[in-house]
Order: structure tokens, then C-alpha cells, then sequence
């Protein structure tokens, strides 16, 4: 049986632990009970009793005792993306991925194991280390590397860097020529982007907003706001003067009363802008927020330009 349908029935969190487990257990069914049928129905018994439920929790908790303990002593540098071992891994992963084949845990284990000279311990922590980085996605047929050697994928991840805040269908229009692919194959590289940590993606209103992955959520809103034209003539207005009447912006900026009024919600909604409580009606920049407001308005700006 497969690891990866193995860990679906959440037995246990680890996929590594559950691996070790599993497999001692199946070896001695396999040498003990020849009929394929019988093993598979015995092996999904001991899947849903108790007893191996405990156990697993149990050999859970002893194998993390054991990688806190044997940290130190895997390697005599810090573990990183250029320690050796590690990049040994990586290596080996990608071998299995050169091949066409997904990357399975259970295979990268076991042929990292005969190939590289490394502690039991040490190895589960390095393979475990990547996976948590996003550097390797099990069931991927791509590493964090070289997810990014499909043109299409590198173009629409760079757009994405120099405009974060894009939604989707502006991304479609920009990021894809013609012959380049479908939104089914945009949502497809978007995806990968995400599964390696690449990208995020946030919900503004009723829109699907996209950043770069080391952008604050936060940030990334106010770039989504003031990609929208309304919205930067409010704000851009709002920098030279301390507060506005709501009712005079309209007429300022030479818009619509209606379009004015809708943005005005939003931006007060997202915290951009204040208003204050009194009689006056005034809206004001939320102090505690301009500096990054004014920076991303004249980023916007030039992107735009």
C-alpha cells in the first residue's frame, strides 16, 4: 500500500513515523500470509483498531524525542538548503522527478538510505526539513528549483512580484499572450506557485488577490486598493489635505458621486482612511498606515505608468 493513501486516513500526522510503522508491520504480514487478498483486509484492520491508533501516537512522540535528541549530532553544521546532506537529498529527489516520476516519501527514503551515509534519525530530519520548507511537495513531479523552469510559470511569478495586489483576471489579460495557455492553465501554474511556497493568495471583497509570498498580507491589500484608479485619485487627494468632506471628494477628484461613495466604504472598510465620529463628516489617511500607503501609491504609480 501506497504511503501517500496510507496518510490520508489520518492515523497520524507524521507520514514519516506512520512510514517506519507500517512498514515493519506489513513485512511481517508479507512473510507470514501469502494470499494478497487476505494481507490487504488484515492490513486495514490493524489501520482502524485502537490499539495501533495508540501505538502510533506513542511512536510518534518517542521518534520526535529521538530527533530533538539526536539534532546536534546529525551534522556538524547548521542545517540549511547548502549543508551537503541536504542538498545530497535534493539531489536524489530530483533524480526521481528527472525520471517523470512523482516524488514519493517512501522511495526518496529508502534509496537516500542505501546511497547516502547517514543516521536513520538524520535523514527522516533532512526529508522532513524540506517538506516543511516547501522545497519538496510529495505527489509533485517538481522541486522548490525547478518548478520554475516552465517559462509561462517564471513570467506569471515575476508579474506577480513587480505587481502584487493583481487579481485574477487582470493577471489572465497581462501575464498570458495568446498562445501561452488558458485560465484552466493559469489556475494550473498558479497552484504549483502556491504549493512551493512561492505565492499567496488572499480574498479582497469578492476578488482573488495574489502577492509574493514574503509580502505582508496587510500590505498586499492596500496594493490591491490602489491599483484601482477611484481609489488613488481619493488617496492622492487625502496626502495634500488633513481631513476632506465626504461630500466634497466627488466634485475634487471629477468623479461620479456613486463610484466616490462605493470606494469611500471600501477604503474606510480596509482602514486605508478614517472618518471621523462628529457632525463634520471628514475623512482623514489613517495616520498609522501612511507611510506605507504613500510608498505603495507611488509604486503603483510607476508599475502603471
Amino acid at each position: 500500500m501506497k504511503l501517500r493513501v496510507i496518510s490520508n486516513l489520518h492515523v497520524f500526522s507524521d507520514v514519516l513515523c506512520l512510514y517506519l510503522l507500517s512498514s515493519n508491520l506489513y513485512r511481517i504480514l508479507n512473510r507470514s500470509i501469502k494470499d494478497a487478498n487476505i494481507r490487504k483486509l488484515l492490513k486495514l484492520e490493524i489501520l482502524e483498531t485502537p490499539e495501533f491508533q495508540e501505538y502510533c501516537v506513542r511512536l510518534n512522540q518517542i521518534i520526535h524525542l529521538v530527533i530533538s535528541i539526536m539534532k546536534p549530532q546529525i551534522t556538524s553544521k547548521p542545517i540549511g538548503l547548502e549543508h551537503p546532506s541536504v542538498k545530497s537529498v535534493i539531489g536524489i529527489a530530483e533524480e526521481i522527478m528527472k525520471k517523470n516520476k512523482i516524488l514519493d516519501v517512501e522511495t526518496l527514503y529508502n534509496i537516500a538510505k542505501k546511497r547516502l551515509k547517514l543516521p536513520r534519525t538524520g535523514l527522516l530530519f533532512i526529508i522532513q526539513f524540506l517538506i516543511n520548507k516547501k522545497i519538496l511537495v510529495e505527489g509533485s513531479k517538481f522541486s522548490r528549483e525547478t518548478v520554475l523552469s516552465n517559462p509561462t510559470r517564471r513570467g506569471i511569478y515575476n508579474y506577480i512580484r513587480v505587481n502584487p495586489g493583481i487579481h485574477f483576471s487582470i493577471l489572465r489579460k497581462k501575464a498570458l499572450s495568446a498562445d501561452s495557455g488558458s485560465s484552466g492553465q493559469l489556475v494550473w501554474h498558479l497552484e504549483m506557485l502556491l504549493k512551493f511556497n512561492y505565492i499567496n493568495k488572499i480574498k479582497v471583497g469578492n476578488y482573488t488577490v495574489f502577492l509574493p509570498i514574503e509580502m505582508e498580507v496587510e500590505l498586499g491589500i492596500i496594493s490591491f486598493l490602489l491599483r484601482d484608479e477611484i481609489n488613488r485619485k481619493i488617496i492622492d487627494l487625502l496626502t495634500t489635505q488633513n481631513s476632506i468632506k465626504n461630500s466634497e471628494i466627488f466634485k475634487l477628484i471629477d468623479e461620479k458621486r456613486e463610484l466616490v461613495n462605493y470606494r469611500l466604504k471600501s477604503l474606510i472598510k480596509y482602514d486605508l482612511i478614517c472618518s471621523r465620529e462628529d457632525l463634520s463628516k471628514e475623512v482623514y489617511l489613517n495616520p498609522h498606515k501612511q507611510e506605507d500607503i504613500i510608498n505603495i501609491l507611488n509604486n503603483t504609480k510607476i508599475s502603471l505608468n
